[in-house]
């Protein structure tokens, strides 16, 4: 087996990172556009984190899916991962306001916040929009 030194390709998880701060970079030097501050610009870059990893956007698109708060359990389906591995993604997710919990007897119900995420992400399409392309 190959160490991970010698792989041709990056790793997800280091390609998650650079793109993380590629954007971060964006953020910081356009953030005048918009009068976002360097706190905005981070908590944009946070956002994109937590939703920068397959099991936990595959858990927001499965939330999306739902019409109804959904345990961690029926959750698992969605991806490839046990209960625990989930409960520690939708962890991620609420610190970051993705998704809101409701404990219920013994479990815990999660739902995807969409207006908050929507309202989120659309600030940041506001941004890319407003920034002229660079020349190629």
């Amino acid at each position: 087996m190959a160490s991970q030194a010698s792989r041709p390709w990056p790793t997800t998880s280091s390609l998650a990172s650079e793109t993380n701060q590629l954007m971060l970079t964006y953020l910081r030097k356009y953030a005048n556009i918009k009068n976002m501050n360097e706190n905005e610009a981070q908590e944009l870059a946070d956002l994109l984190k937590a939703l920068g990893e397959f099991n936990r956007l595959s858990l927001v698109y499965e939330l999306c899916q739902c019409k109804a708060p959904q345990n961690a359990m029926c959750l698992c389906e969605c991806c490839s991962v046990d209960a625990s591995g989930v409960s520690r993604h939708l962890k991620v997710l609420s610190q970051e306001g993705i998704v809101s919990s409701k404990r219920k007897g013994r479990e815990i119900q999660y739902s995807l916040n969409r207006d908050e995420v929507a309202k989120r992400l659309r600030k940041l399409l506001d941004i890319i929009e407003a920034v002229p392309s660079p020349e190629m």
